[in-house]
């Protein structure tokens, strides 16, 4: 069983919507991939076997869409609280490929540089499409593995070991970035998530009532303590 608090494994279902994800087929279905190593650390080369969509027309405007999705999302903007998130990289995974154990680095990007808080995996395909090609992330309970149905997101601590397992039959396509977040530590953002949460729903059953005034003084106070901006 999962002990691991919430927010640090966040699923987030459809965070691409219909329209997106049709947008999304028809770019990737002309889209040329080239080897994903060239996107990897020292360490990260020799246990990465992959493709990726290169600089261009059609990373950027994945990027674009994705982009729209992260800062459209309430759930995400709520419990993760992100102040940078890297473009995204899109990855394709074919028969016999996969990306061994490896933790993601702890600063990615340039201009600006970030700290890298929390990685996220968004699934393009649907999961009978394929076989094989979960995301295996190793935690303190055992490993816990993921194969989300297609524009479904899953969130994860980038101080975990990770990987992807072989794909053995088809085609597994998936959207990766990480994120710097407001609150560094992932207990002070789970606390703050619950508080929020209930908060919001206090305020829907009597919005002038004190409890959630006070909650609302709490979380914000905790907030302003916690935030490293």
């Amino acid at each position: 069983m999962n002990t691991e608090i919430p927010s640090q494994y966040l699923q987030i279902h459809g965070l691409l919507k219909a329209e997106e994800l049709q947008h999304i087929d028809t770019i990737l279905t002309e889209a040329e991939f080239v080897d994903g190593k060239a996107t990897a650390s020292d360490a990260a080369q020799a246990v990465k076997n992959n493709r990726q969509l290169p600089e261009g027309p059609a990373l950027a405007q994945m990027q674009h869409i994705i982009r729209q999705a992260i800062s459209g999302s309430p759930l995400l903007q709520a419990a993760i609280m992100p102040t940078i998130v890297l473009p995204v990289l899109v990855s394709r995974y074919t028969g016999g490929m996969g990306y061994g154990w490896h933790v993601d680095s702890p600063l990615m990007g340039a201009n600006p540089t970030i700290r890298t808080d929390v990685g996220m995996t968004i699934f393009l395909n649907e999961p009978e499409t394929y076989q094989g090609g979960e995301l295996v992330i190793h935690s303190p309970s055992g490993n816990i593995s993921y194969k989300l149905k297609k524009g479904d997101a899953i969130i994860y601590p980038t101080t975990r070991l990770h990987g992807v397992a072989p794909v053995t039959e088809g085609t597994r396509q998936v959207a990766v970035t990480w994120m710097q977040c407001a609150v560094r530590n992932a207990d002070q953002r789970e606390l703050l998530f619950q508080l929020r949460s209930v908060q919001e729903s206090l305020y829907q059953s009597n919005p002038q009532g004190s409890e959630n005034q006070v909650l609302q003084q709490v979380y914000s106070n905790l907030l302003r303590q916690w935030s490293e901006l």
